[in-house]
């Protein structure tokens, strides 16, 4: 039932490998508590209760969709692992917005009456918290609290998607590539990792094509090591923070590159 006790379908109804993936509401029923105050502290005790009640909870594999791009609008609330929030262009080109973690919201515009404007995929086994969009602006009118939780989330998103702008518009291919892979040093470089090499495409925002240029001129100075089919080592951590915060000419003479590798800072 939703909100206002009524019969409704789940959104995005599971494919049979998704079926074998529902846990039972109450193996997380000591979780979505704690995560529903973290996530919207400045809600009322009894609209997060309300949330508690008709929360639709299942466990995500590595690699399914929480939420489709062009479904109905849903609210998505990440309770363990890392979610990927990725759009999909008109031309097909993908870009990863954000990556969501515990308490935060897989949705870019939960409080919007209309299709979901992009994907919420599992980079992780990730439980999430599923509710339909109608019902938490329903909510949302009632309690002024959680719309500003919700809001916060929202600016917190368009923040992002505005620095990404700035990367593809001001800055090289290389100091792109090299901010990417330092700000998800953790996910990048962990053991195991939870980002690889065929990551950064959609990360970045340029073609596999130039990624692996990239890559091969950071190999070159040792920062990093292609390992196996797909991951990546870190060999020199303040090489990957200079190639990501020097540019042009100062990058040139600080570190002497090559002219190939220069051809990718200009």
């Amino acid at each position: 039932m939703d909100i206002c006790g009524r019969p409704v379908a789940r959104a995005n109804p599971p494919s049979e490998p998704e079926r074998e993936l529902i846990n039972s509401p109450s193996a997380w029923a000591s979780t979505l508590p704690d995560v529903l105050d973290e996530a919207f502290p400045n809600s009322r005790a009894e609209t997060r209760r309300a949330l508690l009640v008709a929360a639709g909870v299942r466990r995500f594999g590595v690699g399914h969709a929480i939420l489709r791009q062009g479904d109905e609008g849903s609210l998505a609330l990440v309770l363990e692992g890392h979610v990927a929030v990725r759009r999909t262009t008109d031309d097909g080109r993908q870009l990863i917005v954000r990556i969501v973690t515990r308490g935060g919201l897989a949705s870019v515009l939960p409080l919007v009456a209309r299709p979901a404007t992009a994907d919420a995929v599992a980079l992780t086994p990730s439980p999430a918290a599923v509710w339909h969009g109608e019902d938490i602006r329903s909510l949302a009118m009632a309690d002024s609290g959680l719309a500003v939780d919700i809001l916060d989330e929202v600016l917190l998103t368009f923040e992002e998607v505005m620095k990404r702008l700035d990367g593809l518009l001001h800055q090289n291919a290389l100091r792109r590539v090299a901010r990417v892979l330092a700000t998800h040093a953790d996910l990048f470089f962990a053991e195991p990792p939870v980002l690889s090499r065929s990551h950064l495409p959609t990360l970045v925002g340029t073609s596999r094509e130039m990624t692996g240029r990239v890559l091969r001129v950071l190999e070159s100075r040792q920062v990093i090591a292609r390992v196996g089919r797909d991951r990546l080592l870190l060999l020199d951590p303040d090489g990957l923070a200079a190639a990501a915060e020097l540019g042009g000419d100062r990058a040139r003479a600080a570190r002497g590159t090559s002219s190939s590798s220069a051809a990718l800072e200009q």
